[in-house]
């Protein structure tokens, strides 16, 4: 094995693992949210889980705190 195919496993597996963190992340967010439903809280993981590159960044953009951003009620 050459040092560029050792490169690219690395590679891989550094993003591998970043892939993960978010759906983790978005996970336990969406568990975390007061926000929300049981039956809302579900629909959401369920979009994570089988949709997980989309259903993250929607989460992330247009969930209960868009961008991470705590947005009172009167705001919206």
């Amino acid at each position: 094995m050459d040092s560029s195919a050792t490169l690219a496993i690395v590679l891989a597996s550094v993003v591998a693992a970043f892939y993960i963190a978010a759906i983790a992340f978005a996970v336990v967010q969406i568990g975390r949210t007061r926000d929300l439903s049981d039956v809302a809280k579900a629909v959401w993981v369920v979009a994570v889980l089988f949709a997980p590159l989309l259903g993250a960044l929607v989460w992330y953009f247009a969930g209960p705190r868009p961008f991470g951003l705590r947005i009172t009620r009167q705001t919206r």
